[in-house]
């Protein structure tokens, strides 16, 4: 175990003071920090294409998921908008629980407070959403995918679905 002497830095190094002077690299066992011209470790993520339809349709989604997962709405709803593979875990996991549909009493039912849209190509999206009911936080995450129908008209359709 080290004591708190050892973990100090030496003196020879100076601290990063602008543009002119020399990067410092890190002693023996030190994380070097970020510093200017440096490239991040995550990427941003970059919206494709026109964002803000998908970002308004999976708002649109996210919150009709949710009043279907607190009972406030049929599952048979959203048989349209799900591939049916989700569509069969859906209702079968709101089977064993048995979902019995509760208003709740504050007039206030379920709600989606944060949607967030990342686009992993033009035809794939992944949200990820905060939903609160009866004063509890919970997590949804989705893909949507832009398919085709069998009318040849393009629709997105929920691939994959997780709550918690």
């Amino acid at each position: 175990m080290k004591i708190a002497t050892n973990l100090l830095a030496p003196a020879t190094i100076t601290p990063f003071t602008g543009p002119q002077a020399e990067p410092v690299e890190p002693a023996a066992g030190q994380i070097p920090l970020p510093f200017p011209g440096m490239a991040p470790v995550l990427p941003a993520p970059v919206e494709r294409g026109d964002a803000r339809v998908i970002r308004e349709r999976s708002a649109r989604f996210m919150q009709a998921l949710v009043e279907v997962l607190s009972g406030e709405r049929p599952v048979r709803q959203m048989a349209a908008w799900m591939a049916p593979d989700v569509y069969a875990q859906l209702t079968a996991r709101l089977t064993l629980h048995a979902r019995v549909p509760l208003r709740a009493r504050s007039g206030r039912g379920a709600r989606v407070v944060s949607v967030h849209v990342a686009m992993v190509h033009d035809e794939a999206a992944e949200i990820a959403g905060r939903m609160v009911h009866r004063g509890r936080s919970r997590a949804i995450a989705v893909r949507l995918e832009l398919q085709t129908t069998h009318r040849g008209q393009q629709a997105w359709k929920c691939t994959a679905l997780v709550w918690a």
